[in-house]
């Protein structure tokens, strides 16, 4: 029992703590996190979140799994072609497509209620990507893999 208590208060330390900005620097740097394309993918998600939310037609519309996925992949898509015409070559990355389809998945599609659905997709851009936003090591971790991603799609 102690042990598990022990390992909790690790856990909330973890992902509750912030880091100095100084620490937040050293794990920029080791894991090669660049202030301009935090930005840059940053803009990719604002816009990918105006296109899901502009044009999704309802839940009572969009019924079926299959109907979400055709959504979302058009949405995607366009946002990689309208940067692709602005000099900024985005490949269209499996990994980071289905990293964003799952987040996006779970944090509106699925949620039934859509009142306050502009501050839930703001969630991963700001929470992650905002590269001056004090982070705890979780925030960190996130934010490393999605930039990443970000980076292997970017042609």
């Amino acid at each position: 029992m102690y042990m598990d208590r022990m390992k909790a208060i690790q856990f909330l330390k973890y992902i509750g703590t912030p880091l100095t900005k100084e620490e937040m620097m050293l794990l920029y740097k080791a894991n090669n996190i660049k202030y301009d394309r935090c930005e840059l993918y940053r803009d990719f998600i604002a816009t990918l979140n105006m296109f899901i939310v502009n044009t999704y037609l309802g839940d009572d519309v969009m019924e079926s799994d299959i109907d979400i996925k055709k959504h979302f992949l058009w949405c995607y898509n366009k946002v990689v072609g309208d940067f692709i015409k602005e000099g900024i070559p985005f490949k269209k990355s499996n990994d980071l497509k289905l990293y964003l389809f799952t987040y996006y998945n779970d944090v509106f599609y699925e949620d039934k209620d859509k009142n306050q659905v502009n501050e839930k997709l703001d969630i991963l851009p700001n929470l992650c990507l905002n590269y001056r936003r004090v982070k705890s090591r979780s925030d960190i971790d996130i934010t490393t893999e999605l930039y990443k991603l970000f980076d292997k799609s970017l042609g």
